[in-house]
């Protein structure tokens, strides 16, 4: 593990919980009806003091001709290891009910439970609410062997151990609108409790004998985040120059330590906004920034990141354009200034169709909510460096030649420094999830398309290939990075009230080193039934092959599960 343990920085980790997204799409022509759709599973709410007030940057669309019923599978690439997605539409005559409860729960203690209410006080006022519970407890049939040779680890689905993960989270917003301005305020706040995955060998060699052990590191977890943020913004063409500012605080503590004895706690200082002006009706200009200070308890280094982004943009009747610049400047943690391009142009022709071509980049700050975006079972001894995409260059079609079908290719190149890797890895009874940094450049290319017809049938695909690069003696670290994927998902009306689903997802890896990780293999279906356009009832079948596989968050998945439940819209 020495020379294994030279490539790794070993950090922060994940609860990629798919975000919980209503869509409302404009009117049918026939039905005269408004749509929300909840595609996934629930939203973040550990950083939700992020609320983005920066003006938005919106991917090249085409409006289809007819509603389109999305139904989207989940990002398998992303963390599907307590993934238990339901999947519920509601179809209203008047406007969308400002109430959500949903209760769910399955085999292996698979719990999902969300309350949610916006309330209108008055016609300026208005408090928005949440409430998530989520998470499971029961045996996971796989685990680690690793490599003698490479030291990369094989997954072994003849060992079993005891996984559990819950995660708490309670959210809060209030706004006011003022005639020219609102302002807002609100807060967070989340939990998780969760277990490592113990390694067999070293538990069982160190309960050998009458000598009573204290309770492994791995046993018993708990990450807490708080915080709280006001802003303002401008109300939309109504002064000559539009804004928006906000300023906030997150704290992120680990409770039991693994490297770091006593745990450790990271507060954040953030600060965001824009502002704009309009040239004429056709273009604009303005200027982005964010500020973030973060601060530690112990151990680690303090540091500060500035980042600016000014813009021009253009718009007309068939071309899009956004001219920008990032200009990122970092104090200490191997900080400095970085530039990175911000261009944007779409072309649209034929009404139906758009060529674009981006060429981007970013500085992503790697504190602990963004590393918990990435894996949930993380220490981290070394501290992380910032992430820095100096170019992504991406073109692409798309469109909508036929009424109800959309069509879109694209293809890439992206270079990131400090790009982050997943690589788990054994240590004093436990196995965790190592997070490795490394220059890396990626190829990129995909396709999709999806086909509805009125709220008869949905059906999409989408495929991507993945051609990684990095430094030659990192070649390890490519173990769990995606090689290529292909995903189908489909929607079917039975008879009234009642929709039948299905969803695949396959992910092929890259062969490292001789040893290739098992391919993420992933067969869900489902079914539903509104009642009175309030009431659903619904049935998930998740993992129906019963595959074992590792996501890139370095754990494995459950194996076949069962979720049941019921939303009421109120």
């Amino acid at each position: 593990m020495k020379k294994y343990r030279k490539h790794i920085l070993i950090c922060a980790g994940l609860v990629t919980l798919n975000s919980v997204a209503a869509q409302q799409q404009k009117n049918d022509s026939t039905v005269n009806r408004t749509v929300v759709v909840e595609n996934q599973y629930n939203p973040e709410v550990m950083d939700a003091f992020k609320v983005n007030v920066l003006p938005k940057i919106e991917e090249p669309a085409v409006a289809k001709t007819q509603i389109d019923y999305a139904s989207s599978v989940h990002q398998m690439n992303k963390f599907p290891v307590y993934h238990m997605d339901v999947m519920n539409r509601e179809i209203t005559e008047d406007k969308v009910r400002r109430g959500y409860v949903r209760l769910s729960y399955g085999n292996r203690n698979n719990t999902d439970l969300k309350g949610a209410y916006l309330w209108n006080i008055t016609d300026r006022d208005m408090l928005d609410v949440m409430a998530t519970f989520h998470g499971y407890s029961g045996k996971i049939g796989a685990g680690y062997d690793f490599d003698p040779v490479t030291e990369i680890p094989v997954l072994n689905c003849d060992k079993e151990w005891q996984h559990r993960f819950f995660r708490t989270g309670a959210s809060l917003k209030y706004t006011h609108d003022f005639d020219k301005v609102s302002m807002y305020v609100g807060g967070d706040f989340a939990s998780q409790v969760f277990n490592y995955m113990p390694d067999v060998q070293l538990s069982a060699s160190s309960s050998q004998g009458n000598e009573k052990t204290e309770t492994p590191s791995f046993g018993h977890q708990l990450f807490m985040s708080g915080g709280g943020y006001v802003g303002v913004t401008s109300v939309k063409d109504v002064l000559p120059v539009e804004f928006g500012f906000q300023t906030g605080y997150k704290m992120f503590s680990r409770k039991h330590g693994v490297y770091i004895p006593g745990g450790m706690s990271e507060n954040v200082v953030h600060t965001q906004g824009y502002i704009s002006a309009g040239i004429d009706d056709r273009q604009d200009v303005g200027v982005a920034f964010g500020m973030d200070n973060v601060f530690y308890d112990k151990a680690f280094s303090n540091y500060s990141l500035v980042k600016l982004r000014p813009y021009y943009s253009v718009k007309t009747e068939s071309v899009s354009l956004t001219a920008g610049v990032n200009v990122d400047f970092q104090i200490s943690n191997a900080g400095g200034l970085k530039l990175s391009p911000d261009v944007r142009f779409d072309y649209t022709f034929a009404d139906s169709y758009v060529l674009y071509a981006h060429v981007t980049g970013n500085t992503r700050l790697n504190d602990f909510g963004t590393i918990n975006g990435f894996s949930p079972f993380w220490v981290q001894p070394i501290q992380l460096n910032t992430s820095y995409t100096p170019y992504d260059v991406k073109v692409g079609l798309k469109a909508a030649p036929l009424t109800g079908f959309g069509l879109g290719v694209y293809a890439g190149y992206r270079e990131t420094r400090n790009e982050l890797f997943s690589m788990p890895y054994a240590d004093g009874g436990g196995i965790y999830n190592g997070i490795a940094q490394a220059k890396a450049r990626v190829a990129y290319a995909g396709l999709s398309a999806d086909y509805s017809f009125r709220d008869m049938f949905d059906f999409g695909f989408n495929g991507n290939f993945y051609g990684w690069n990095v430094q030659k003696g990192m070649e390890q670290l490519l173990w769990l990075k995606p090689l290529y994927s292909i995903g189908f998902n489909a929607r079917a009306k039975v008879f009234n009230g009642f929709h039948a689903m299905a969803e695949y997802t396959y992910e092929g890896r890259k062969k490292t080193l001789g040893i290739k990780a098992d391919a993420v293999n992933e067969l869900n279906i489902g079914a539903e039934y509104l009642f009175n356009d309030r009431v659903n009832v619904f049935l998930k079948l998740n993992n129906l092959l019963n595959k074992n596989y590792v996501t890139e968050s370095g754990y494995p998945v459950q194996g076949f599960n069962i979720m049941a439940g019921v939303s009421l819209n109120f």
